[in-house]
């Protein structure tokens, strides 16, 4: 729909000119997005010219040269990489503002209030700012302050802005325009587009990957995007409120205005698995940053991929809290083939370390050593050392001369302890400790009386798996490499006659190797030697640095998870995106505790609850063990987004239901756009498994004739997931790898079972039936659930 605003209070009207007056209002529009991509052009050749120049910088050769040349490299890259990304839909806004916005954000000329136009010049936003060789600016950066208006004037609150475009591009190339009228009385001689942007790109089709909405950003939304930069930010709300868009937007937002903070210390982004990480990387690319670290929770820790989900009674021990100190005591256990018996002759004199002693050493040397323990030999050779010359001298050994004796003792217990120290005290590896804890025996001792003996041989059972790993592993494997640490580096040349040398160090008496020399690795820029002072060694990088940690699906993690995360954060910021009602891990409380000792504040606000601020006292995150530490009370805003705009109102109904049964006090987020399809409940009584799959395969045929975007089909978990020969854009995952997910189409395979898999299962089921954006199909085999969701 077009019409041309004759005047105020004018409303919409439509004839057959409306197309006439669109193309030409398209055709103006592409006028001025030409002239930005020709700047644009040119300022991607100064960009490379300077990448050019600061390579020649270095041929002078002198200490100076090469660090302008680091400077200006790195900054070239920078802007270039922006530049090249920003190429596809650089423009996507206008505003119309009157004078006096116009004038404070453009710096109109004096007396501009006098003119007879009560409006400047438009303003254009896109995903970089461009500006002409003079320095007036053609596009402003979305993340700009001057961009505010665009995402916050609304009719009640217009921000000056008349009149707010969206231009919908394809490449180069001007699609499609939309209008939002603000103030209609100010609206003479403009022409009005369509009947408003955002409702128009709801319906889009979906890609397969999650798309950015910075054209489409909402008040609500921009609020919390642009909320200050020395805080956590909690973000709840309902499927489909945005929350995942609002926190990469956030980050982009983040660097953008903090780089020199955020750039220099990283930011990661974490999400609950690797689809759904695969379904959002392309969405800060697109807005212009690409230096973020995107994991899932299965691959936090360095050459561990995580592969499957545990069943909820296995997830549910091994994310409680009470696994930090059972790993803990495994690593402190008595490593599996270490020696019974340490034995040097002196003198003579036959000295024996048998294991209660041993034991004891090895108890007493976990709870002095300081920082890690696959590094500690030398202390460990020092307390052996100790032990035998402290043996020797209680069995009668000959003590005339102490100090002589002594050094003599330790030089010939040296030829026969090396075997044995590498053998009782041996590097280990976090996956060989968790392996390990497959013997019942082994892990009954570690766990003393936090679990049953049932839960001992569950448990035991899943740790001796040589296959692969689950998700709740990788935060057991991460808490297991806290205690551990990394193994000593294997940087200097160690002479092949005294393997006792580490680092220039005799392990045993611990004295300096003069000849000792450590070997390099040649690094060409100061940002690669910045780089490596952050790394731990050539391959591992230090994972505890992050300037600011985003975690999306929050409500899912367990306490053990948080643990792993508090450490990637310990002096970070948060954007922490969540909501209760879809929640998959049953102990809610202990959950909310932990992420309040991650996120480093007092206690996790809740619904509805005011910004608030600590007091400086330091509480919270993790120490060098891995165990609870103080760190500063950070201050927290929550927020909530209350607009569902994923959904259709039809699949939205269904929806709401599960919820009021999954969590009868919890209010739903309100859906704003009806597709005209109801949900299709589809009953199928004692229909088995494989009756069940050959009707969601007939679903999926009709879907695809119907739906042009992607087509999920949701099973339970443990289901098969066939492969079935159909387009790419159809997926087969569970309830769990749905989480986050969207698709424009959905098909959700009994629902009964889903529900009835674990305490949470209502709450899964909730996630389930919310993840379509125009089209549901529910198959189930319980007249029940076909009366429950049918709404009959």
């Amino acid at each position: 729909m077009s019409t041309e605003v004759g005047g105020p209070g004018a409303g919409p009207a439509s004839g057959p000119g409306a197309g006439q007056v669109k193309d030409a209002e398209i055709a103006a529009e592409q006028t001025r997005v030409d002239a930005a991509y020709v700047r644009l052009g040119e300022m991607r050749s100064e960009a490379e010219h300077m990448l050019r120049e600061g390579f020649r910088q270095a041929q002078a050769g002198t200490r100076s040269s090469l660090v302008d040349r680091d400077a200006m490299v790195y900054q070239a890259s920078l802007r270039a990489q922006a530049l090249n990304i920003a190429d596809d839909g650089l423009v996507f806004g206008r505003l119309d503002l009157g004078v006096k916005a116009a004038a404070a954000t453009v710096e109109a000329p004096e007396g501009a209030e006098d003119k007879a136009s009560e409006r400047n010049g438009p303003l254009y936003i896109g995903r970089v700012g461009v500006r002409t060789r003079d320095h007036e600016s053609l596009v402003i950066d979305w993340r700009a302050p001057a961009a505010e208006a665009f995402y916050r004037a609304t009719p009640e609150d217009p921000r000056d802005v008349i009149r707010r475009r969206v231009l919908h591009s394809r490449g180069h190339r001007v699609i499609d325009i939309e209008d939002d009228l603000l103030q209609p009385a100010r609206a003479d001689g403009l022409t009005v587009v369509g009947d408003g942007a955002f409702l128009a790109s709801l319906a889009r089709t979906r890609e397969g990957a999650m798309r950015d909405i910075v054209a489409t950003i909402q008040r609500e939304q921009d609020v919390i995007i642009r909320a200050p930069a020395d805080g956590t930010v909690i973000v709840r709300g309902g499927p489909g409120t945005g929350k995942t868009a609002v926190a990469l937007h956030r980050v982009a937002y983040l660097l953008f205005h903090h780089r020199r903070r955020f750039g220099g210390r990283g930011v990661l982004i974490v999400g609950p698995n690797q689809r759904f990480t695969a379904y959002i990387e392309r969405v800060l690319p697109s807005l212009g940053e690409g230096s973020a670290a995107l994991r899932s929770l299965g691959d936090l820790v360095s050459g561990v991929v995580a592969t499957r989900h545990d069943t909820p009674e296995l997830s549910r021990i091994k994310g409680a809290g009470a696994m930090a100190g059972i790993m803990r005591r495994a690593v402190g256990d008595h490593p599996p083939d270490a020696p019974d018996l340490l034995t040097v002759v002196h003198a003579g004199v036959v000295v024996r370390l048998d294991r209660h002693r041993l034991d004891k050493i090895r108890r007493q040397i976990h709870q002095r050593v300081s920082g890690s323990v696959n590094t500690a030999r030398r202390k460990v050779a020092e307390t052996l050392l100790d032990a035998l010359w402290d043996r020797f001298v209680e069995i009668g050994g000959l003590v005339d001369a102490p100090g002589i004796k002594r050094g003599e003792f330790i030089a010939n217990a040296r030829d026969q302890f090396g075997d044995f120290l590498t053998a009782w005290w041996p590097i280990r590896t976090p996956g060989e400790v968790l392996r390990a804890l497959g013997d019942p025996e082994r892990l009954r001792e570690a766990a003393g009386r936090d679990l049953s003996p049932a839960q001992i041989g569950r448990l035991a059972a899943s740790f001796a798996r040589e296959d692969d790993w689950s998700y709740q592993d990788v935060a057991l494997l991460d808490e297991i490499d806290a205690v551990l640490g990394r193994p000593p580096r294997a940087a200097g040349k160690v002479r092949e006659d005294d393997p006792y040398v580490v680092d220039g160090v005799n392990i045993l008496t611990g004295e300096e190797v003069a000849d000792w020399e450590p070997e390099y690795r040649e690094l060409s820029t100061s940002i690669e030697r910045s780089e490596r002072a952050r790394r731990v060694d050539d391959e591992a990088e230090e994972a505890t640095d992050f300037g600011h940690v985003v975690v999306d699906e929050a409500q899912d993690l367990s306490p053990m998870q948080w643990r792993m995360l508090g450490r990637r954060g310990r002096q970070a910021t948060w954007t922490v995106v969540e909501d209760p009602a879809q929640s998959a891990w049953e102990d809610l409380a202990a959950s909310r505790q932990a992420m309040s000792a991650a996120l480093g504040i007092a206690e996790a606000p809740g619904h509805g609850q005011a910004p608030s601020r600590g007091p400086g006292g330091r509480r919270g995150g993790r120490n060098r063990r891995g165990g609870p530490s103080r760190t500063p009370r950070r201050p927290h805003h929550a927020y909530e987004l209350t607009t569902n705009y994923r959904n259709s109102i039809e699949i939205a109904s269904v929806a709401t239901r599960v919820l009021a049964r999954a969590v009868p006090d919890a209010t739903p987020a309100r859906a704003v756009r009806r597709s005209g399809h109801d949900a299709v409940i589809a009953l199928h009584q004692d229909a088995d498994q494989p009756t069940l799959l050959h009707a969601a395969r007939d679903a999926v045929v009709d879907l695809l004739g119907q739906v042009e975007g992607t087509i999920g089909v949701i099973l339970p978990l443990g289901w098969p997931k066939e492969t079935w020969d159909v387009p790419d854009r159809v997926q087969l995952l569970d309830v769990l790898e749905a989480k986050g997910l969207e698709f424009d189409a959905a098909v959700l395979l009994s629902p009964e079972t889903v529900a009835a898999q674990s305490p949470t299962g209502l709450r899964t089921l909730y996630v389930a039936v919310s993840r379509a954006t125009q089209r549901l199909t529910v198959l189930t085999t319980d007249p029940e659930w076909e009366k429950l969701l049918g709404n009959r």
